[in-house]
């Protein structure tokens, strides 16, 4: 056999032999999609206790496709979202625990799921004089656990996180309120100030806010209403710093 025949026949041999595995690795892949619901949730869990967030994430939503009425399909619903939390996809996570809530609000696990969609969200929030759009759905999440979920084993810390949450957003009302303050913007500052007094009167600056909603009314010409709110702060908090400035100001009206 001549050397060109030779190289000919080993080419073919090697065509074929790469035509052969490429077949066999897309059957592999093919079989592994079929494979039974427990088959495809126990590789899920094992990726997902071996740190491989996009490999569990992956045969999750194939478990989901495939066996939709599935108990496991149930179960992946909701551990897919604690897959994304690992994983710090953080957007994704609570989307999942959204919607697991929303398809099986009576599930023995669901005040859990509502619990890790308000940690999903706590989890973006960013200092206070950034965009709060994820302080206020994590607030959302945490409350409506509350409400809906009386008896749950999360009740407790959803409270501290909703106070914790509730303080943070005070806290952004009362950082634009002052820089519309000393802005001499005193229409706007006054509109945030009262903000705070009707949503926030348990966050532990209505004392302040109320100095400022009568100093912001005395700026603008309305003697009347500036010493009402002094005359307020003076009378539910005597001990609050800013009475003594409040006193003699009401006074002085």
């Amino acid at each position: 056999m001549n050397s060109k025949k030779r190289k000919k026949i080993v080419a073919a041999l090697f065509a074929f032999f790469l035509a052969a595995v490429v077949v066999g690795c897309g059957a592999n892949k093919h079989a592994q999609d079929l494979r039974p619901a427990k088959e495809l949730y126990d590789s899920a869990m094992s990726d997902y206790f071996e740190d491989k967030f996009d490999d569990s994430e992956r045969t999750f939503k194939t478990l989901m496709e495939n066996y939709p009425l599935s108990a496991y399909a149930v179960d992946a619903q909701l551990i897919i979202g604690d897959v994304c939390f690992a994983a710090d996809k953080y957007d994704e996570a609570a989307s999942y625990y959204t919607n697991f809530v929303a398809m099986h609000p009576a599930h023995p696990r669901a005040s859990y799921a509502l619990f890790q969609k308000g940690m999903s969200y706590f989890k973006d929030i960013l200092t206070i004089d950034r965009d709060l759009v994820s302080t206020r759905k994590s607030l959302f999440a945490f409350e409506d656990l509350i409400v809906g979920y009386g008896n749950s084993s999360y009740i407790d810390k959803s409270k501290e996180f909703r106070d914790f949450l509730r303080k943070r957003l005070a806290e952004r009302e009362m950082y634009v309120a002052r820089f519309y303050y000393k802005s001499k913007n005193y229409k706007a500052a006054l509109q945030r100030f009262r903000e705070v007094l009707k949503n926030y009167n348990d966050s532990g600056f209505s004392d302040e806010t109320l100095y400022y909603v009568g100093e912001s009314y005395a700026r603008l010409g309305e003697d009347a209403l500036a010493k009402d709110a002094f005359s307020s702060l003076v009378n539910n908090f005597p001990e609050s710093p800013f009475a003594v400035k409040a006193k003699a100001k009401a006074d002085a009206s």
